[in-house]
């Protein structure tokens, strides 16, 4: 049996991707975790946000994979086609800032020890991680084709759901609700078609599903304020803010901002929308989006 928890990051802002996280291990827990480790919202308005949550997504990954990135690209190396050949790629990757931009290389490491110890300690090995993103061009033309945002957000949830399924019989899948809809039936019989699929519960609170294919079987949570029902996916918002927040330092960079936009429906952005579009830039379609 192994455990996935699954949020999203960038649902609502104008500016940026959208990002999904999965984080896959051999077991989730409900309550009393690290002290230090808390919804990825309300740790970023927090003081000292940035250092936070970028030494807790490397010391994730300096346990998952046993070393900390050389540079950002290699956080994104596992993508499969981020790079759009109608696009220029410098909105995306060109200037990706070095990292890690607020910590030290100490820190992280200091810090990836104690989790790992605290993690072992409560009987939970990370696996791995998978942050699935769409680009905000790919949103866009995405938006074009008349497909709702939540069904946009659900197709990386799907992603990482079949990648995490490949190697184990039995998953449970800790997601959190996608935009507060209840209903997630008609998502997954488009895109599990070859799965049999069954609702245990729909609720505001939990919607549950069982998914089976041969001897395979997986059971699918989408659970409303995953930050405080589960450990996973607690950390899979916290990582999945880091990337976005990596991305964003880069179309910053991209765009010469005199000050760092955040993308989301702030005083600021709002302001610095309305003097983007009076300039009629080229490639406007990879930084803002129509919905």
């Amino acid at each position: 049996m192994k455990y996935l928890g699954i949020d999203e990051n960038g649902y609502g802002p104008v500016l940026g991707p959208l990002v999904v996280t999965g984080i896959k291990a051999s077991s989730d827990i409900t309550q009393q975790w690290p002290d230090d480790i808390y919804d990825s919202k309300t740790l970023f308005s927090s003081e000292n946000k940035f250092v936070k949550i970028e030494k807790i997504a490397l010391a994730i990954l300096k346990i998952t994979k046993k070393k900390i990135p050389e540079s950002a690209l290699n956080i994104f190396e596992h993508f499969e086609s981020f790079h759009c050949p109608e696009i220029n790629p410098t909105v995306c990757f060109e200037n990706l800032p070095e990292i890690p931009l607020w910590v030290t290389i100490a820190d992280i490491e200091k810090y990836a020890e104690y989790l790992y110890r605290s993690l072992a300690q409560l009987k939970v090995s990370i696996k791995c991680v998978n942050s699935q993103v769409i680009c905000v061009n790919k949103f866009n033309n995405l938006c074009r084709r008349h497909m709702k945002k939540d069904f946009i957000n659900y197709l990386l949830f799907e992603k990482i759901i079949l990648q995490s399924s490949f190697d184990c019989d039995n998953l449970i899948v800790n997601a959190g609700k996608i935009g507060g809809r209840k209903k997630y039936a008609c998502f997954l019989r488009k895109g599990f078609c070859d799965w049999s699929v069954t609702k245990e519960r729909e609720d505001e609170e939990v919607s549950t599903y069982l998914l089976k294919k041969n001897e395979k079987k997986i059971i699918i949570n989408f659970i409303k304020n995953i930050e405080s029902r589960s450990f996973l996916g607690t950390i899979a918002g916290i990582y999945g803010k880091y990337v976005r927040e990596i991305f964003m330092r880069g179309i910053n960079s991209w765009l010469k901002t005199e000050r760092t936009v955040s993308g989301y429906r702030d005083r600021y952005t709002s302001e610095f929308i309305r003097k983007l579009n009076k300039k009629n830039l080229p490639y406007i379609d990879c930084v803002l989006r129509i919905k």
